[in-house]
């Protein structure tokens, strides 16, 4: 109804009226600019791909999650721009181009790029993330230059000595690859301790790719059961739960499978005469 999209809008500008001073950047196909509430929706359908949430930290198994993961991280990102003077921005095509520049509809949410609070350290940590359809183009690489072009500032006025990153290396090369490209140097390795505090939330991630083993769309059945596995297992290194009781919620979920993966999985626990899940948690 009329009186509802007008209502949507209103809370719209409220927002963005009590939001800080968020600076707007543009990129050849790319406009990077601050994320509202009216985003909710577009960023809810981008967790809700698998191959996007299974790289970062939260729960997108239900419509329901989606949109609560979607609101929560723009809550955060907003917040940080209050806070430290930095924040992530919404990722959205910028015209309709045509050819091999074609990126999509003009104004479409497709990601996200910025920065947050560093897990160690003083640098801000930059994150990164595009709808799996955007993938390939090197919009990811643009829209992180366009940011840390900004974050350094103008006429050899850096705002900041450096920038981390922070990669799930195993699950996610394709990153470390923009990395690289990026001028990134590998300083070491974190502890999941350091990295996800939060034990709700890690909870919550594990539920996810209990769900994620079970019932996620399949590409590659290996990939799948080394992701899930090689991530519960560095949740389970936090003492979350009870680790036999992780493994074996993981074998339960991928058995309950009936494609080529529930079947791989069938000879792996008939071979072995159990079923083990293939992760092992460091000490």
């Amino acid at each position: 109804s009329r009186k509802c999209r007008y209502g949507d809008a209103l809370m719209t500008l409220i927002q963005a009226l009590s939001l800080p001073s968020i600076p707007t950047l543009t990129t050849l196909r790319l406009t990077l600019d601050a994320f509202t509430s009216a985003d909710i929706p577009a960023l809810a359908a981008i967790l809700a791909e698998p191959e996007v949430t299974r790289t970062i930290t939260a729960n997108a198994s239900t419509p329901t999650r989606c949109r609560k993961a979607a609101a929560h991280r723009i809550d955060w990102h907003n917040r940080s721009w209050e806070s430290h003077g930095y924040g992530v921005w919404a990722i959205r095509v910028r015209d309709d181009r045509t050819g091999d520049n074609h990126t999509g509809t003009a104004g479409a949410l497709i990601g996200w790029c910025g920065f947050t609070e560093p897990d160690i350290g003083n640098d801000p940590e930059i994150l990164y993330g595009l709808a799996p359809q955007y993938w390939g183009k090197g919009l990811a690489q643009e829209a992180a230059i366009a940011a840390i072009t900004w974050l350094f500032g103008k006429a050899g006025r850096p705002r900041h000595s450096g920038i981390s990153a922070v990669v799930f290396g195993r699950l996610n090369p394709a990153s470390l690859t923009l990395a690289g490209k990026l001028g990134f140097e590998r300083m070491g390795r974190m502890t999941m301790a350091n990295f996800l505090p939060d034990r709700d939330l890690a909870k919550e991630v594990l539920d996810y790719e209990l769900w994620r083993l079970e019932k996620a769309p399949l590409h590659d059945a290996l990939s799948l059961l080394f992701q899930t596995a090689f991530k519960a297992g560095q949740i389970a290194s936090l003492n979350v739960g009870d680790v036999r009781e992780i493994e074996q919620a993981l074998c339960d979920a991928a058995c309950r499978r009936s494609d080529s993966l529930g079947t791989l999985w069938q000879r792996l626990h008939s071979v072995s005469g159990k079923a083990t899940a293939p992760w092992h948690r460091p000490h």
